[in-house]
């Protein structure tokens, strides 16, 4: 019997096409097991836009609250800048000691009372308000003075300039005039330095101890 043989370029070929059949059998096992193991590149970039966009949503949400925060704070700020001694200092008498010892400096001596009251029938002092309060008010000596922690509002100065000509034109008389304050804003600093120096009101900014 005759024995049979293969051509060898047959078998190379055979060989390449079982390999070829065999790869890809296997890649689309691979394939089957990332896709369910693992995200693909597509899933992956659209999973990453959905957490920065989570991200960028809780960041929105922190900068509104620090936004809130931080406006109540200033408000805060605002008001603690505004009050006066009247409401604060004064009514335990430190201010007053303090106010009474600059005073005494300037070779004036009286007894310094609580705020002082009068009515304002002309709204001149205030459009909304009749009442006209006077944190240092004395006659003879002729003395008038507003006192606050802090001037932020060059408005605190011209409304006590108007008090100032409300009550000299009720006395029909002069009074030596004094604005008290610890601490005055940067900013309208110069503006008020000048506005007082205009209506002959002393500064006085007490040495904290």
């Amino acid at each position: 019997m005759r024995k049979m043989t293969i051509d060898p370029n047959l078998v190379k070929i055979i060989d390449q096409k079982i390999d070829e059949k065999v790869s890809k059998a296997i890649e689309s096992v691979q394939l089957s097991l990332l896709k369910e193991n693992f995200l693909t590149r597509d899933e992956f970039l659209k999973a990453m836009e959905r957490i920065d966009a989570r991200f960028e949503a809780m960041d929105k949400r922190f900068e509104a609250m620090q936004e809130q925060i931080d406006k109540r704070f200033a408000k805060t700020y605002e008001r603690f800048d505004q009050i006066d001694f009247g409401h604060t200092d004064i009514v335990a008498g430190v201010a007053y000691i303090v106010i009474k010892r600059e005073f005494r400096t300037r070779g004036i001596e009286f007894e310094i009372k609580k705020r002082h009251h009068f009515t304002d029938e002309d709204y001149f002092v205030y459009p909304d308000s009749q009442d006209v309060e006077i944190d240092i008010f004395h006659v003879k000596p002729n003395v008038i003075g507003e006192v606050t922690l802090k001037i932020i509002d060059i408005e605190k100065v011209r409304s006590f300039i108007r008090k100032i000509q409300f009550i000299e034109k009720m006395y029909k008389d002069k009074f030596q005039k004094y604005f008290f304050c610890y601490s005055i804003n940067d900013a309208i600093k110069a503006d008020i330095e000048s506005l007082l120096k205009r209506y002959d009101i002393e500064l006085i900014v007490p040495e904290r101890e």
